[in-house]
């Protein structure tokens, strides 16, 4: 089990909220190209399956409501979105970003896609959904939480028989992982990097503990190579799963 106390996972959410907070025009650019970018580790008939007549919960969609399903050319045809999210709702109009007045195109751009769907302020920890959603995303989600186990848990029950999972959780090197439990979480301790990452993992942690929450392993995308895996940056892979 990797779940953390309530005091490290209100140090995790203070500094989730001061990242979300100080959002420039530069990291709102960054946040919306890298979901697309991972989207892309999923073939078409893949996307398509995920979303198109599809009722979808989305765990942990950050505070701007940015859900990873807006930007999957298969959005037109969801049936229901719901985007559950520990924090309140934060509108881009409220970043930093938005004192870029040139480009108020893109920030209600940006808030056009956050009204996409219904936002649930609550912990993915607590939801109570019981077969109400034919997929599940978590997106970038479970290394900030208080108990990534909990999360999928929660995932699986809200599933309906034969739903899907897609998760994409950063996922470290061997060499990565010691260097960051064992040296950064020191020497840059109190930094938003450390703090908002209570948990760090390996790829086969992360479909070992899908395995756990009861589900079936379909693929695995845009997972390192050997060398890579042992001792090079991180990677966010794609687990696929089925209830």
């Amino acid at each position: 089990m990797s779940l953390i106390s309530p005091d490290r996972w209100t140090v995790a959410q203070a500094a989730e909220l001061r990242y979300w907070q100080s959002l420039d025009l530069r990291e709102i650019l960054r946040i919306c190209a890298e979901k697309p970018d991972f989207l892309a580790l999923l073939d078409d008939r893949v996307q398509f399956e995920l979303f198109t007549r599809k009722e979808v919960l989305e765990i942990g969609c950050g505070p701007l409501g940015l859900s990873l399903a807006s930007f999957s050319r298969h959005k037109t045809g969801l049936k229901r979105l719901v985007k559950a999210e520990p924090l309140p709702p934060l509108p881009a109009q409220a970043t930093k970003a938005a004192g870029e007045t040139w480009a108020a195109p893109f920030i209600a751009w940006v808030e056009q896609l956050a009204a996409e769907g219904e936002y649930l302020q609550c912990p993915g920890e607590e939801l109570i959904f019981d077969g109400d959603f034919d997929t599940v995303v978590t997106y970038n989600v479970l290394d900030h939480v208080r108990e990534p186990e909990g999360i999928l848990r929660n995932a699986y029950k809200a599933l309906r028989p034969g739903g899907t999972l897609l998760v994409g959780v950063d996922c470290l090197s061997t060499v990565g992982r010691w260097r960051f439990e064992y040296l950064t979480r020191h020497t840059h301790k109190g930094s938003i990097l450390v703090e908002a990452h209570p948990h760090t993992f390996l790829p086969r942690d992360v479909a070992a503990m899908i395995e756990a929450a009861g589900f079936r392993m379909l693929a695995m995308h845009g997972l390192p190579s050997r060398l890579r895996g042992f001792a090079g940056h991180h990677t966010r892979p794609a687990f696929l799963a089925r209830k």
